[in-house]
């Protein structure tokens, strides 16, 4: 069976998005020519099939988170390919740390409280930080 293709560009220099922010959500508009708009329906059916259950604005959102994860697991493997000087350049120059410290003022018996678990889940025996007699 001979699978036919059929090749098509698409000039992205006059396309025009709207993004509008309010609050938490994020609104996206795309104007897309009537020739953009068929190859659109197009490529829908044929990756969903002819009256396929998920509407055009699901499958913009399927289109572009898989195009974002893509996308970030490039950026990642660029960055796993860096040697740690490429690296912390990088992070420098995007104003980023790899570590953090915090100072948190804790109470000595959030403290202790703190010691107790730690080692519980180390899986060390240790005596609790106040005794209580047994009636």
């Amino acid at each position: 069976m001979k699978v036919e293709t059929e090749t098509f560009r698409l000039k992205t220099s006059n396309w025009r998005f709207k993004v509008r922010s309010e609050g938490r959500r994020m609104k996206i508009y795309i104007k897309l020519s009537k020739e953009e708009s068929g190859r659109w329906t197009a490529v829908k059916n044929a990756i969903i099939g002819e009256g396929g259950a998920v509407s055009d604005d699901e499958f913009a959102k399927i289109i572009l988170f898989r195009g974002l994860n893509a996308f970030m697991d490039d950026v990642n493997e660029a960055i796993d390919e860096m040697d740690e000087s490429e690296k912390q350049a990088l992070l420098d120059e995007a104003g980023v740390s790899e570590t953090v410290e915090l100072d948190i003022p804790v109470t000595k018996e959030e403290q202790h409280e703190n010691i107790d678990e730690a080692d519980e889940d180390a899986g060390e025996a240790t005596e609790p930080a106040t005794q209580e007699q047994e009636d």
